[in-house]
C-alpha cells in the first residue's frame, strides 16, 4: 500500500544562526545528559505564539556550567539539530554552527501551536556522541497529527519518489533499508552524497522524546540505501530517511513497530 505525504515547512529561519545572546527573559527549559553535558533552550518573548517570530537560543554546557565549544566533525557537521512537533507530524533537520560561547541563536516562526522537541546531537572533542533534548511550547491552534499507525515494511510514496522500505531485526540492531524509485517505478541510482553518505536516517519514539541515530551501511541493490539503528526498546517509532538528488534533499517518513 502506498502512502502519500505532504511536507509542511516546520520553521521559517528568519535570521540565520548567529552568536549573540538575547535578553535574559523568556521561556526556558533544560535537557540533561546523565553524564557531563546539558542543553538550555531560551525563547523570547516569554509567550511564544504560532505565526509570530520568536528568538530561540540554544546553549550547550558541561557539568561545571562551562560552554561547550570544541566538537568533533561527525557526518560533516559539528551539530545536528532535529526539531519535531509532538505527534511527529512536523519535522526539520538542520546544522547550526555554534558560536564561541557554545551558543546558537536564530529567529523562528512556528506555523502551528503545540509542543516542539529540540534534539541536539554532537560529539565533544575526544569524547563520545551525546544527544540532548529540550522542549518549547507554542501557543495557538494546530491541526491534529495523524495517528502513528505502522506502515512499513512496505511501499511509501512521497510527492517526489517511491521507496520500498524494509525493517529487519538483528541480534542487537535493526536494519532499515530504502529501495528508491522515481514515480514511474524506475530505480533511482543518481543519488548525491548527503552528510558524507548516500543518505541519512534518524528515528524518534512515538512520544518524541527518545532519539535513535543510525549508521549507513551498504545496500543489496544499486538503488538501495540501508541503515543500522539500535532502538532502546520495543514500541512504535517514526523515522525520516533523507536523500539528496539533483541538489535537493528529499525526505521519506516511515512509521514502524519495533518488537
Amino acid at each position: 500500500m502506498r502512502h502519500t505525504y505532504v511536507f509542511w515547512l516546520l520553521l521559517i529561519l528568519a535570521c540565520g544562526w548567529s552568536t549573540h545572546l538575547p535578553a535574559a527573559t523568556g521561556y526556558s527549559s533544560q535537557g540533561f545528559d546523565t553524564g557531563a553535558f546539558h542543553l538550555t533552550l531560551t525563547a523570547a518573548p516569554e509567550v511564544v505564539e504560532a505565526g509570530q517570530q520568536v528568538e530561540v537560543t540554544l546553549q550547550l554546557a558541561d557539568a561545571y556550567g562551562a560552554p561547550v565549544t570544541d566538537f568533533e566533525i561527525v557526518r560533516g557537521k559539528k551539530l545536528h539539530l532535529t526539531i519535531v512537533r509532538e505527534g511527529l507530524d512536523k519535522f526539520t533537520h538542520t546544522f547550526p554552527e555554534p558560536g564561541p560561547q557554545g551558543t546558537m541563536v536564530t529567529g523562528m516562526t512556528f506555523p502551528e501551536g503545540g509542543t516542539y522537541f529540540f534534539h541536539v546531537e554532537f560529539t565533544p572533542r575526544d569524547g563520545s556522541g551525546v544527544t540532548l533534548m529540550a522542549e518549547l511550547h507554542v501557543e495557538g491552534t494546530g491541526s491534529a497529527a495523524p495517528p502513528l499507525d505502522p506502515y512499513v515494511p512496505g511501499m511509501v510514496q512521497t510527492s517526489e519518489m517511491l521507496a520500498n522500505v524494509g525493517v529487519e531485526a538483528g541480534l542487537v540492531t535493526h536494519r532499515i533499508s530504502f529501495a528508491l524509485m522515481d514515480l514511474n517505478e524506475e530505480p533511482v541510482t543518481e543519488l548525491e552524497p548527503f552528510l558524507g553518505a548516500k543518505g541519512h536516517f534518524i528515528a524518534l519514539s512515538a512520544d518524541g522524546r527518545q532519539y535513535v541515530p543510525a549508521e549507513p551501511v551498504s545496500g543489496d541493490k544499486e538503488n538501495e540505501v540501508a541503515f543500522e539503528a539500535r532502538f532502546p526498546g520495543p514500541g512504535i517509532y517514526k523515522g525520516w530517511g533523507e536523500f539528496q538528488r539533483a541538489g535537493t534533499v528529499l525526505v521519506v517518513p516511515v512509521v514502524m513497530q519495533i518488537d
